[in-house]
């Protein structure tokens, strides 16, 4: 997955393909606040850290968990769905940042401008941190794509402009980038058990939002790429994976979808 991609393309698009709406909207008032909080404590733990050795804030450790967990509540940052186009600025806010604290984890390097990144290590490092990032993620991906399909399928004949298509199919794309690279994570040869149980969850849970703004041949290609990372799961994440492939399979193509 390209991280820094995704960040671009998502904060690009968002100011460019939206309205300002005054309806009713999913995400809890406080959830983009929750979560720029939550967002700046952690900042605050990685800087305090570099005076010494740099190091990142662990799940494990009972002080910065708290502080972690703050970060992936996701009842509190993303509330419950149905989610719709008023939703769409704060969901990619808070994916924004959500991908950042993934690349942080994943782009890890103790030795910064001296030693390249060994993301391989860093994947199997920091997996507890990683997975947990992800897991949100794909909640946070399921609960945008149904609202910006919401606004791609209510667009009027006069607004549906080149630039606008277009910034909707970029979205589209660094969104999908985040599910993809989850589907990856599931292959990884380090991954313990329970945290493929909790990808393989998050995929289930979110089958229906994350099939809203993928077109078909996409849904087929996430589906073969969950397939092949079968033989690495266990009877209960391989029952999610599957539970996910059947409502994903199932899912109509419509607005978003369709978008070519």
């Amino acid at each position: 997955m390209t991280i820094n991609r995704s960040i671009a393309r998502i904060a690009t698009t968002a100011g460019l393909c939206l309205f300002v709406w005054g309806a009713r909207a999913e995400v809890p008032a406080n959830g983009q606040a929750y979560m720029d909080a939550a967002f700046t404590s952690v900042e605050s733990l990685i800087k305090a850290s570099q005076t010494l050795k740099p190091v990142l804030p662990r799940l494990a450790d009972p002080v910065d968990g708290k502080v972690l967990a703050d970060l992936w509540n996701a009842p509190a940052i993303l509330g419950k769905g149905p989610y719709a186009a008023p939703d769409i600025t704060a969901l990619l806010d808070i994916i924004q940042k959500q991908t950042r604290v993934l690349q942080i984890y994943a782009l890890f390097t103790p030795e910064p401008g001296r030693k390249e990144p060994d993301q391989a290590a860093n994947a199997v490092e920091f997996q507890d941190e990683l997975t947990r990032s992800r897991s949100f993620l794909l909640k946070a991906v399921g609960a945008a794509l149904p609202a910006i399909n919401d606004f791609a399928t209510n667009l009027k004949p006069e607004e549906k402009t080149d630039a606008r298509i277009r910034g909707l199919r970029e979205m589209r794309v660094g969104l999908q980038e985040i599910v993809v690279g989850s589907a990856l994570a599931l292959r990884s040869p380090g991954l313990r058990d329970g945290n493929r149980l909790l990808l393989a969850r998050g995929f289930a849970e979110n089958a229906a939002g994350i099939a809203a703004g993928l077109e078909q041949p996409d849904r087929q290609a996430l589906v073969g790429a969950l397939q092949a990372a079968k033989p690495n799961l266990k009877p209960d994440a391989q029952k999610a994976i599957a539970e996910f492939v059947t409502a994903f399979s199932a899912a109509p193509c419509e607005g978003l979808c369709k978008l070519d």
